[in-house]
């Protein structure tokens, strides 16, 4: 498994000219800060580059060939999903907000009385919703989730690098897993933090 050739270019450019903050590296390659954010942390969890806080980001010399790319990208996400929250389509919205904060989630997953998933409520929605309504009580799950078969869903037997691209292709924060029997039946989740700690982990050992 090989390097992208825009984290190649990161790489040549830390090289070259060291430190430099991601502001600079993004318009060296005219591209975004959030476009390249998952590059750097990449990088820097595996040890190529350092980050600097307040400084930036410096190559650190680590060759290519130190690096397990099977290890690091072909692992099925199964042993590091995350345990989901659910709620049912009736929950009102108040309930939801309060279950959202008080279990520190980023997505709530509305199911029905089997367990199947019926719809997904992010912060996101939460947010557009409660800006333009005060009165959130009157209000349920229902009403405010995004609904099958509009959601991304992905499964424990998918690689790191499979749902890395989902997550940055549909620029979303997580996404469901579920069973490869009964794509309806959620068995966790997959988070964008998740998969960074997993390098973080990686490269500490």
């Amino acid at each position: 498994m090989e390097l992208t050739n825009r984290q190649q270019e990161i790489i040549e450019m830390t090289k070259q000219t060291s430190p430099l903050t991601s502001d600079q590296i993004a318009k060296e390659l005219n591209l975004s800060v959030p476009t390249i954010r998952a590059d750097l942390r990449l990088l820097t969890a595996v040890g190529i580059l350092d980050s600097r806080p307040k400084v930036g980001y410096e190559y650190a010399g680590m060759k290519a060939s130190q690096l397990n790319y099977d290890e690091l990208y072909n692992k099925e996400i199964n042993g590091i999903i995350k345990k989901a929250t659910f709620v049912e389509p009736s929950t009102s919205l108040q309930e939801c907000i309060n279950s959202l904060f008080l279990k520190d989630t980023g997505s709530l997953y509305v199911v029905d009385e089997n367990k199947e998933l019926l719809g997904l409520i992010s912060r996101k929605d939460l947010l557009a919703v409660t800006v333009n309504n005060h009165d959130t009580s009157t209000m349920s799950a229902s009403m405010v989730m995004t609904r099958m078969p509009n959601l991304i869903t992905v499964t424990p037997t998918m690689t790191i690098k499979e749902v890395g691209q989902q997550l940055l292709t549909h620029e979303v924060d997580s996404l469901p897993v579920v069973d490869e029997k009964n794509p309806r039946h959620v068995i966790g989740k997959i988070t964008k933090n998740r998969i960074f700690q997993y390098f973080i982990d990686k490269s500490a050992k």
